[in-house]
Parts: C-alpha cells; structure tokens; sequence
C-alpha cells in the first residue's frame, strides 16, 4: 500500500505574468505560465501557491498590482491561491522595520482581494529571502496566515534559535514566538542538473522521514524548458510512488 503524502508546491517572485495577461487579455489557463499548474490540477489535484510582489519594473516602466485585471471567475476550480512575497524584488522584508513589513504586505493583500476575493489567500507564506518576520505573528493573523516557511538551505533557518532550527531539519516543522515555521525542501532549478536517481533518492530520503513535502520554485525559471520538465517529472514520481495529496495552500 502506497504511503500518504502532502505536498505543498508553490512559485516565488511572480509579477510579470499577471502584468502580462492583464495587458493582452489572455485568459489563465491560455498564458505560459498559469497554465502549467491549471495542468497539474487537472492531472494530479495539485493546487499552486504564487507568491506574488507589489511592483516591478517591466521595459524600463514600474508597474504595480494596482494595474492586474480581475481573474475571480477563472479561479472556481480552486487551482491557484496567492500570498505576499515583498513590496519588490529589492525589498525583502528583513531588511526593514516590522512596521513598514506590515504597510508593504497589507498593499499586497489589498490587491490580492481586489483582482481575487479573499477566499484565495494562501494560508502558508514564503516571503522574499526567506525572511522570518514572527514579529508578524499577530498581524498575519488577520490574513489567516498560519505558517511561514523557512529556508531549503542546511542552516534550516537564518533568526530562530538552533533548537528551532534544528527541529526544522529533523522534522520540517517548529514553533517560535508562536508562529508556525515549515521547512522549504527542494527547489525545481537547483534539481535540473542532478541526475532522475539523485533527484528521487532526495525525495525519498526527506519522505522516509515524514509524510509532506515543499517544493518550489520561481516564475522566470519557469521559462526554461528543462526546469519545467523537471517540475513534472518530480511530481509524476511523487504520484507513481505514494498516495499523493495536495496540502492545503
């Protein structure tokens, strides 16, 4: 009997994409991107986390979340949620004050609500660099958010304590302050290069140990056809050798 997992998979860094299907209309599961994982639902009943920032610079011009459509109707089947990621590619929440944290994630989350509802708020964040704002423990608690993940590197995290730290690699979860932190475990693009026997032998070394596992990976890496191989090839081996489940996004 094949062994029950839950897998969270989820995209960092995504702007353009919802800049691009505003601008030309292209409905989701028609653009490059977004129909990847309308793919994956349809296939495996994966749903894709997107972790979106507020702004960015596209052909020399800032554009803001302010500027993308509303996509509420293409979203019914439940396939994409969205959370915040930082204000932009340059302002990882670390690097500022808990207060200014909060006005930049709030602007997200105004703008996911306009072009989403808020029934599409992920429930589990990565924000920018993997910034572990637990001073936000309360303030996330207005959104729902219930975890934050940590890090794929060894240290398993950059500010909690090594106890916290520790418990995060052996088990790929902890609590501190409070808040729920997750660990992140594989990232597609730094997989592209290894071979199919080491990429499964790592999957089942981290699902030996417990029964979910996060995988992620970036909206520009997405473009290139060997890192999108390697996202389905890790999930169909995933399906083919456990009971495969979504986790909650």
């Amino acid at each position: 009997m094949k062994k029950k997992i839950y897998l969270h998979f989820s995209v960092d860094d995504v702007f353009k994409s919802l800049i691009e299907i505003s601008d030309k209309n292209i409905k989701l599961k028609k653009h490059w991107f977004f129909s990847k994982f309308y793919k994956l639902w349809k296939k495996y009943k994966i749903t894709t986390s997107l972790y979106i920032f507020y702004e960015g610079k596209i052909n020399g011009r800032l554009r803001s979340l302010t500027e993308v459509r509303n996509i509420a109707e293409e979203l019914k089947e439940n396939w994409i949620f969205f959370g915040p990621h930082a204000l932009n590619f340059s302002s990882p929440p670390h690097k500022f004050p808990a207060k200014s944290q909060k006005k930049h994630i709030a602007k997200i989350y105004k703008e996911i609500q306009r072009f989403t509802g808020k029934k599409y708020f992920t429930k589990q964040v990565r924000l920018h660099e993997y910034s572990e704002s637990y001073e936000l423990k309360n303030f996330f608690n207005y959104y729902k958010v219930t975890s934050l993940f940590s890090t794929d590197k060894i240290i398993g995290a950059h500010r909690l304590p090594v106890s916290n730290r520790n418990q995060l690699l052996k088990t790929g979860k902890t609590i501190y302050k409070k808040l729920r932190f997750v660990r992140t475990d594989l990232r597609i693009e730094m997989m592209v290069n290894n071979s199919k026997i080491k990429n499964e032998n790592m999957i089942s070394e981290i699902l030996n140990k417990r029964n979910f596992i996060t995988i992620y990976t970036h909206e520009i890496e997405l473009k290139k056809n060997k890192c999108s191989k390697n996202l389905i090839d890790t999930i169909g081996f995933l399906s083919k050798n456990y009971y495969l489940l979504s986790m909650k996004p």
